[in-house]
């Protein structure tokens, strides 16, 4: 059994086609293809189906995915070990990351990142959670930040994000120090589009409740300023709020809903120095309290 025959093997899993493995692992069709004939020879089974809709895997595909996976990433430590690497991380790392955590910690942890870890060339991707945890899967970001939990993603918890109802500062519900959901019902809603939409949905659900869409709206300040016009109310977590806010007011819910953020890599690779790296230096800047103030109207 050899290394490229694992590799091809997880590439394929991870990506979903033959095609899509040469162009992770930077080789061609047909020597992806050579490597899983050799290995499903050697091994006397077959790992995959292929047909128009992509590839499945076997029950023994199944089965043999994370033992290939531990392989691969294994040689990577040894390799890395070899040169050196496990010192000072470096080379590119591709990061995802959503509008909605952008706005507020993205900016500190690329600066200490760069500050801790100067050989790091940083570029980053912006995407929802769906897009984003696509991408880890295949190959087409090293680290992400995601909503938890993920399946079939190797996730570390980052940090718990309160939502906050967002209203127009003449909203009759404006006063309140608290609502809930309920109290939503009926209420002309902008749904902000991304990760962020699956959560309120959720809340309202809980509720028996539906929202009262009247947009859907992708842009964070875009939402907010229409919220400052009276076109509706919405929800958005802490980190979805930018440091300066229009004519706004924000109004805890009650019962308090949160999303768990975490940081996902694929599954093997959480231990490799440059997501060891990127995790150490965004589980300390959760820790501080400054991303945790709420931002004033101006």
């Amino acid at each position: 059994m050899k290394l490229s025959q694992c590799a091809a093997f997880v590439a394929i899993a991870d990506t979903g086609s033959f095609t899509n493995a040469a162009r992770a692992l930077g080789i061609s069709q047909s020597a992806v293809s050579h490597a899983i004939a050799g290995l499903e020879a050697e091994l006397g089974v077959s790992l995959m189906v292929r047909d128009r809709s992509g590839v499945e895997l076997t029950d023994a595909g199944r089965r043999a995915l994370e033992p290939a996976r531990a392989t691969v990433a294994q040689s990577e430590r040894v390799r890395q070990a070899v040169h050196g690497e496990g010192t000072e991380p470096e080379g590119i790392v591709r990061i995802g990351t959503s509008q909605s955590f952008a706005a507020r910690l993205l900016p500190a942890l690329m600066s200490e990142l760069h500050t801790r870890h100067p050989l790091l060339e940083i570029e980053l991707r912006e995407g929802s959670d769906a897009q984003i945890a696509q991408w880890l899967r295949g190959h087409g970001i090293d680290i992400g930040i995601v909503s938890l939990p993920k399946q079939g993603l190797a996730t570390v918890p980052l940090l718990q994000d309160e939502m906050f109802t967002v209203l127009p500062l003449d909203h009759s519900l404006a006063a309140h120090t608290e609502l809930g959901i309920h109290e939503l019902d009926g209420e002309p809603f902008l749904m902000p589009v991304g990760g962020i939409e699956a959560l309120v949905r959720a809340a309202f659900r809980t509720a028996g409740l539906e929202p009262a869409i009247s947009h859907h709206v992708r842009d964070i300040n875009a939402l907010l300023a229409m919220v400052a016009a009276g076109l509706g109310t919405t929800v958005l977590p802490r980190l979805a709020l930018p440091a300066a806010l229009p004519d706004v007011r924000l109004v805890p819910l009650s019962p308090p809903i949160v999303r768990h953020l975490g940081i996902g890599t694929r599954l093997g690779s959480q231990d490799l120095p440059v997501a060891a790296a990127f995790i150490d230096v965004a589980r300390s800047l959760a820790l501080r309290n400054d991303w945790r103030r709420l931002p004033v109207a101006v």
